[in-house]
């Protein structure tokens, strides 16, 4: 009985471990071009999970994992379990992101830097703050999984979130070259990551 209690804590220490452990591509920019967002025609609110959401805008993209953290215990985890900060262009080679750090918590990130590689404008033009809210449960899989430096393609939808009393929350619909302290709520249709 021992033996098999150490062999499960061994086994679940090691899948902290390597889902913690982020992936190495090496240098070299590894997501070129920026995220495409496009005009909606009008489209119903549809519900999800007790909350009526409102697309805003079409998004496909394919983006570096630059920071990711799991939610568990906040009102917005039930949607979005997972935030992650992700980039582009220059903020996918891990040449210009050994000298920014990116800390995430409660929903936002801050920016530190010790010798910035880039201007400041052009680290918040290539990054973003994205709540991840998965459409299936196949994707909501996907998405507990993801580990710090994965590329990943993901099409859908910006969207606004109303839960009755509870909260409103308003996605931003275009990519600045200012800090974006709310973020893009993305619906996830089609998610891979590669």
């Amino acid at each position: 009985m021992v033996k098999y209690l150490v062999f499960c804590v061994l086994l679940a220490s090691g899948y902290l471990v390597y889902s913690n452990f982020p992936v190495n591509h090496g240098p070299g920019i590894t997501a070129k071009g920026e995220p495409k967002i496009a005009r909606l025609t009008w489209q119903e609110p549809f519900t999800f999970k007790g909350a009526t959401f409102t697309p805003k805008r079409i998004i496909d993209a394919e983006v570096r994992i630059i920071k990711k953290k799991r939610y568990f215990f906040d009102s917005f985890s039930k949607y979005s379990p997972v935030d992650a900060v992700v980039g582009w262009n220059e903020l996918s080679d891990s040449r210009n992101l050994d000298y920014i750090y990116f800390q995430l918590g409660e929903r936002e990130f801050e920016l530190n830097l010790t010798r910035p590689p880039l201007s400041v404008p052009k680290i918040y033009d290539e990054s973003d703050l994205w709540h991840l809210i998965p459409s299936t449960t196949e994707i909501d899989k996907r998405i507990k999984s993801l580990r710090d430096g994965e590329i990943i393609k993901v099409g859908g939808l910006l969207v606004d979130i109303s839960n009755g009393s509870d909260y409103e929350l308003t996605t931003n619909t275009e990519l600045s070259e200012s800090t974006k302290p709310t973020g893009f709520i993305v619906w996830i249709e089609d998610f891979h990551i590669r």
